[in-house]
């Protein structure tokens, strides 16, 4: 386990030339973040696995559609009461009561409190879930209906799945423990476990099988047991008892704690009210769903692996600078978003312009054919630069949730989802799977401006200090403008690679290392300091 990252606050800012001023602050919340990025990294190798396995082993068709949207419902609900609006609700309140001068009874009770919630509230979601799912399962994919037997299978699935909510959600409440805690590691690596259930059943398991529908259904079940069952014997080392207190709902701060949550079930529910809608309009088409998932995993590789990770250290840093030295969270604020983006613009342009590359290499091969890549590939195209807009959401809900301010982030929640919806509308019919990831990207965009307006209206965020921001967002568009063109003219050298093999993976390596090479050195070049930052912090973290 790191050492405590409040005991060394962080601050990532911005001098008055537009560089990145390196502060030993700043060298140790990218150095915790690195080291979570690398865990979370191996979790993403195995989630990659795990999708791999699927795709290979039944493709993408009706069983993998029928799959897909019987798991994204739990996984739905799991994004409103789990790792979402909990865990911005919970950490802040819980970091304060266990800080230097915080109570540890209440922070115990605080705990068994909302355990005995989470029992009482999600027990009974996944009881009328189970009983709704034939409701669900049309809200969520009606066009289902036109192919004899995939809504009915994909109600059973769907009724088998529902209670891993229960078991992610308790998994989630040991994982905000371990983060209030600066417990980072151990709650980052909590995936590779279901990840590699899954993986297991689809390689070794599901073949045996005539009727492989159920069998990956309870798989799901095991995957979400394990999750719990690592991470609660570190709780207990922190002293917190397992066993509910049933009188929680009396208790003034899982109150607290579950008032902050209401308002924030729709913004950090975003992303799992938009794929019902994506996967409502996607069921229409055939293996739409599969097209979709398979397009939106590779930007969520990008994402988790850095995105989350710096937002995951950023939220109970903010909280506690907010409170102990305000001056520096803005400055705190705009590093994290600048070192946000010099990733997502350039992994964007990748994935936009070499997404069948990309696609045909990840997934290819087996059951995956060559149209499923080519159609998977286009949708990618539309949905890469959503990327650069999910990471700048990510970043300003954070700041506004360490302000304990939830409402402000709901309305632009629903904005996005309102101009999604009609987007999709609009382009789904004419452009198919490719509609819905431009509707994505289009939807994310107006979200991330409006959330970054009305912070800066509401709390500020120092001219100069914005002024310097934006300056290094431009050396990173113009280095990225270089790389995309250059990329245009070698993408042909990269035509046939439709399946996994080491031809395919050398093929992109040549052109990927040089074009990440150059762009950090023309960043480099008109001034830019992050890698100065980045390596810094990683040989830090080697003496450490």
């Amino acid at each position: 386990m790191p050492p405590s990252i409040c005991q060394f606050p962080v601050t990532l800012c911005c001098d008055g030339g537009g560089t990145f001023a390196v502060v030993s602050q700043e060298r140790r919340v990218v150095h915790y973040a690195s080291r979570m990025a690398v865990v979370t990294l191996v979790c993403r190798i195995t989630g990659y696995l795990r999708d791999k396995a699927l795709f290979s082993v039944i493709g993408a068709g009706h069983l993998y559609d029928m799959y897909r949207t019987a798991n994204r419902i739990p996984n739905a609900f799991r994004g409103l009461f789990a790792e979402g609006t909990l865990h911005a609700a919970f950490v802040p309140t819980l970091s304060q009561l266990t800080g230097k001068d915080g109570d540890r009874r209440e922070a115990l009770e605080l705990f068994r409190g909302l355990l005995a919630v989470l029992l009482l509230v999600v027990g009974a979601v996944v009881a009328v879930g189970i009983l709704l799912s034939p409701w669900l399962v049309r809200l969520y994919a009606e066009g289902f209906a036109a192919v004899p037997g995939k809504l009915e299978t994909t109600i059973l699935m769907n009724r088998i799945m529902f209670p891993y909510l229960l078991l992610i959600s308790l998994a989630a409440l040991l994982q905000a423990v371990l983060n209030s805690h600066e417990r980072f590691l151990l709650s980052a690596a909590t995936p590779m476990f279901y990840n590699l259930t899954i993986a297991a059943t689809a390689w070794f398991v599901l073949p045996r099988f005539s009727n492989p529908a159920p069998v990956l259904s309870v798989a799901v079940l095991v995957g979400g047991i394990l999750q719990f069952a690592v991470q609660a014997p570190a709780v207990r080392r922190l002293g917190y008892s397992l066993r509910p207190l049933w009188s929680g709902f009396r208790n003034l701060q899982v109150r607290s704690v579950l008032l902050l949550m209401l308002p924030g079930i729709p913004v950090l529910g975003i992303n799992q009210i938009n794929q019902l809608i994506s996967n409502r309009f996607a069921s229409y088409i055939d293996a739409g769903v599969s097209y979709t998932y398979g397009a939106y995993r590779v930007t969520e590789l990008v994402f988790g692996a850095v995105v989350v990770q710096l937002t995951t250290v950023l939220l109970p840093l903010l909280s506690r600078e907010l409170r102990e030295a305000p001056e520096r969270a803005s400055r705190t604020l705009l590093g994290t978003v600048t070192l946000v983006s010099f990733v997502t613009l350039p992994a964007a342009v990748v994935m936009a312009i070499l997404s069948r590359p990309i696609i045909g290499f990840l997934f290819g091969g087996g059951r995956f054919n060559t149209t499923d890549v080519a159609v998977t590939g286009a949708t990618l195209s539309a949905y890469a630069f959503s990327l650069v807009g999910t990471g700048h959401v990510k970043v300003m809900a954070s700041a506004f949730f360490a302000q304990k301010n939830t409402r402000t982030p709901m309305w632009g929640s629903l904005v996005a989802l309102i101009i999604f919806t009609a987007a999709c509308a609009r382009l789904v019919g004419p452009y198919g799977t490719v509609g819905l990831g431009w509707a994505n990207t289009l939807a994310m965009a107006c979200f991330a401006v409006f959330l970054t307006l009305l912070y800066g209206r509401r709390y500020g965020l120092g001219g100069a200090r914005i002024g310097s921001s934006l300056a290094a967002v431009g050396r990173q568009l113009a280095a990225t403008a270089m790389i995309a063109a250059g990329l245009i003219q070698i993408r042909p050298w990269l035509t046939g690679i439709d399946h996994t093999s080491l031809d395919g993976a050398i093929r992109l390596a040549a052109v990927l290392l040089p074009a990440g090479a150059v762009y950090i050195g023309l960043v480099t070049a008109l001034g830019g300091r992050e890698l100065s930052l980045l390596l810094s912090t990683l040989r830090r973290g080697g003496k450490s």
